[in-house]
C-alpha cells in the first residue's frame, strides 16, 4: 500500500528542469457544471452500482463517467489523456517574466501550511515540458482547498501566501477564479 508523501514547493520547483510551461483552466464553467449535474447515464448508473444491477457495457460506461466527474480530477488521468474540460490558457518559455515570478512564488518560505478539511477540486494546472515536448511534471492546483499535487498521493506543501499569489497570477494569464 502506498503512502501519501508530500514534498516541499521550494523543494519541487528548484528540482524541476524543464524549458516550458502551458497552463491550464478545468472542471470549472456553465457548460461543464451542467454536463455533470445533467448526465443522465451518471445519476442513473451511480444509483443502480450499488444494487449490482448494472450489465458489463454499463459497468464500461460507469467506469468511464468517473474518470470524468469522480471525486478527484486531475488535468491528466493515468492514461496520459487531458480532461476533456480542459482548456489551455497559455504557454510560456522558463525566461518568461510570468514563469520567473512563478518560480519566485514557489520558493516562498513555509511558514504555514493551509489544512483545509476538504477535498480538493483542481480546477487549474500547470504542465512542465523539457525541450523535446515531453512532459515532466503536471502540477493540479486547488485555490479554494489549497491544495497541489503533482501525482495520486503526491501532495505539495506551500505558505499560504503562495496560493493568494497564485489566484492574481492565473488571472494575470486570462483563469477565470471563482
Amino acid at each position: 500500500m502506498q503512502k501519501t508523501k508530500y514534498i516541499s514547493s521550494i523543494k519541487y520547483i528548484r528540482n524541476l528542469d524543464f524549458d516550458y510551461i502551458e497552463t491550464y483552466s478545468f472542471q470549472r464553467g456553465g457548460k461543464y457544471n451542467e454536463r455533470v449535474i445533467n448526465d443522465p447515464d451518471f445519476t442513473e448508473f451511480d444509483k443502480l452500482k450499488n444494487k449490482n444491477n448494472l450489465s458489463s457495457p454499463e459497468r464500461n460506461r460507469l467506469k468511464t463517467l468517473y474518470k470524468l466527474y469522480g471525486v478527484t480530477q486531475y488535468l491528466i488521468d493515468m492514461d496520459g489523456l487531458f480532461h476533456p474540460s480542459a482548456i489551455k490558457t497559455g504557454t510560456f518559455k522558463k525566461n518568461d517574466s510570468l514563469v520567473i515570478e512563478f518560480i519566485k512564488m514557489m520558493n516562498t518560505k513555509i511558514n504555514e501550511i493551509p489544512n483545509w478539511m476538504c477535498a480538493p477540486i483542481y480546477r487549474d494546472a500547470i504542465v512542465f515540458y523539457n525541450s523535446e515536448k515531453t512532459i515532466i511534471s503536471t502540477l493540479n492546483i486547488c485555490l479554494s482547498c489549497e491544495y497541489m499535487q503533482i501525482e495520486d498521493l503526491i501532495f505539495l506543501n506551500a505558505d499560504t501566501t503562495v496560493y493568494e499569489l497564485m489566484i492574481s497570477f492565473f488571472k494575470k494569464i486570462g483563469h477565470q477564479i471563482e
